[in-house]
This record gives structure tokens, sequence and C-alpha cells, in this order.
């Protein structure tokens, strides 16, 4: 087997980083660290190809020059990225010729560095769903809905988002059973179906792309594809039954409501929260007021907010875990409406995500005050 090929230095770093992103940094199968380099001959075409069994990415670039036979290498992801970085110059030469060693060159320097057989790469054979619905704005989704899945968990399907295509539109959920975040996606991005897609997947998914992107997007059964020119991402699919959030949103009917803004309410928690070593912040309400407080080992912190009433008589003290309160702050923006419902449920509503939170015995906070 003999290949060899010029190409644009910088994308073909891009593509290397992008793989790189994909492929697992630990793994007991040293060929699982590699990304998979495929030549087609005939058609002139680079594919480079990462995995970690959960998600698998295939880029390809078109060659304008290409001189052998169809041909492919594995290459460790992380030292491809390192060499294509510190070569410099516009263009690289790969060359390879059958044996244990690959040459990639610039005009500056050379590196002959060992390659792995790529007949043990895992298989990769990515699906082409046959019907397939268009999305854009992965990312800015993505953000708004995997923080409050959980990490961990007796329950996997809390691991996930459940993306559901509606006739409104694109909406991402997640929950880890004491949080619950629905966030609106692609409007025009209408169906009706629904996966379970691991956060994990859809995390590393977003940090290789753009808002602008726009992917055809559609299932196999076992995979959700995301296609676009050259770009193929596939993730597993987990099966089973997902919360009921629709139900659960439905039967919340807060007490009171009242307006403020996303930004203001993270800089003043996160101020609050500077001395908070239980993970507890205190929400107390007094017509247009919101007070914000916090205990820990080196001191007491509160702030007071301005807020306008909307609905009911804003009133009372109600206890939250400030980690899930920060993150839901941080996915949102513009003006929020904040409520508190049955139970002391808090709820933050935008035009484009709703967000609830159980409470924290207020008892027990007050303990720790």
């Amino acid at each position: 087997m003999y290949l060899k090929f010029t190409i644009n230095r910088q994308e073909l770093l891009t593509c290397a980083k992008r793989a790189a992103a994909v492929v697992p940094t630990i793994s007991p199968l040293d060929i699982l660290k590699c990304t998979l380099i495929e030549a087609d001959a005939e058609r002139k075409l680079l594919s480079l190809t990462g995995t970690n069994l959960e998600v698998t990415l295939r880029q390809t670039l078109h060659l304008s020059d290409y001189e052998g036979e169809d041909g492919s290498v594995a290459l460790e992801a992380k030292l491809l990225v390192a060499m294509l970085t510190l070569l410099g110059g516009e263009t690289v030469t790969v060359s390879y010729d059958g044996g244990s060693q690959i040459t990639v060159s610039s005009e500056d320097a050379e590196y002959r560095v060992p390659v792995m057989n790529s007949k043990d790469y895992p298989h990769t054979d990515l699906p082409f769903p046959e019907d397939t619905i268009k999305v854009s704005g992965v990312p800015t989704m993505v953000q708004r809905s995997i923080f409050a899945t959980a990490e961990r968990s007796e329950m996997p399907l809390l691991g996930c988002v459940n993306l559901k295509f509606t006739s409104d539109g694109l909406v991402a959920v997640g929950s880890d059973g004491n949080c619950m975040v629905s966030a609106k996606g692609d409007k025009q991005s209408v169906g009706s179906i629904s996966f379970l897609v691991p956060a994990s997947s859809l995390e590393r998914l977003a940090r290789l792309c753009d808002n602008k992107d726009v992917f055809q997007v559609g299932t196999t059964g076992k995979n959700i594809v995301f296609l676009r020119e050259d770009f193929i991402f596939s993730a597993r699919l987990m099966q089973g039954r997902y919360p009921d959030t629709e139900k659960i949103t439905g039967a919340l009917s807060n007490t009171f409501t009242v307006l403020t803004d996303a930004m203001e309410l993270r800089n003043m928690l996160s101020s609050v929260s500077s001395v908070a070593t239980d993970g507890r912040v205190l929400l107390t309400f007094a017509g247009d007021k919101l007070r914000m407080d916090c205990t820990g080992k080196v001191g007491n912190a509160s702030m007071t907010l301005g807020v306008i009433p909307l609905f009911g008589c804003p009133s009372g003290c109600y206890a939250y875990k400030t980690t899930q309160l920060e993150h839901s702050l941080r996915a949102l923006t513009g003006t929020v409406t904040l409520g508190i419902a049955q139970g002391g449920t808090l709820t933050l509503s935008t035009e484009d995500a709703f967000y609830m939170q159980t409470p924290l015995r207020l008892k027990t906070a007050a303990k720790a005050a």
C-alpha cells in the first residue's frame, strides 16, 4: 500500500483537532486513541475518523493532488495535532508506504512517527438516515439543557437530554430529578418524534460546531446522526421511558411571580455565594424586594434586588441548592419571570426556556445559617 498527498495544513489541523476531541484520552485500547486516516484514490478524498464507541465523527477533505492507491492508517490523535501545529507553513505532505511509520513534512521540518494497523480500528459503519430534519443553533441549545442532567445517577436516563421535535420546533429537556429545564431550539425543526441522547455526546457535538452550522438530523433506531457537508457525527441513543416533564410542569401552579433580569440575579447570587460552604442560598420575598442570603465559615452575605410583582403577593423565605441555581442562571438570558409554586418549587421562565428547581428543607438551611 502506498499513499502520498499534499494538503492545506490549517484545514487538516482543524479536522485533526475535531477528531482528537472525540477520541478518549484514557483507554485500555491504544487503537481507540487514534485517528483513522483513509484515502480514496479514485475520488481524491481524505477521511478522518475519531470514535470513543459512543460517538463517532467522520470528516472528509478534498485532495487536489494524490498519489497512490486506496489506503488507511491509524495515527495517535494527539500526536497528529501536535505535528500539524508545530510544522507551520501553508501546506504539509503526508506519505505512507505500508510500513510501521508515516512521514508528515513541510518546508521547515519532517516527522517520521509510528502508526498502528488500521485493520484493528473499531468498525465505524456510519448510517445515513432516509428521513432527516434540519437543525441549527446546536451549541446554544446544548448549553441551555445539559447543565440540568445528572452526571452520576442510579437512573442512566437522567444523564440524557430528551430532544423533542414538535409542531412548534425543537425542544431540549434535561433533568436530574431535583431540577428540570426545557429549552427551545430551532423553531424550523418541526416533527413528531423524540430521542434520548447522552448529555456527554451532545456536549462533544456542541464543541465541534457553531450556532450558524446547519445539520440534517435523523436516526437509524440505535443512533442519532448529524450531517452536514463533509461532516458526519453519530451518537448512540439511550432506550427507555423518560420522565413526563410536560405533565410535571403542567401540574405546577405559581402562588406568585415577579419580573426580574437573569444577569442581575446571576451577579447577586455570585456575590452572596462567595462565603457559602454549605451549598445553600435563601431567597426571601417581600413585595417588590428579593433578598438572597448565604452563610459560610468565613461569614454571612446578603443582597437585595428590586423586582416587579406580576401575580399574587410575593412573600416568604425559601432555600435552594446554590450550584443548581447558578447553572440555570448562567444558561438563561434576558428578562425572567420568577415564580414560587406549590411546595416552594422555584420556576424561572424566559422566552426560550423554562426552569424549575425543588426547594431544600428550610429548617435544615436555617440551622446551617
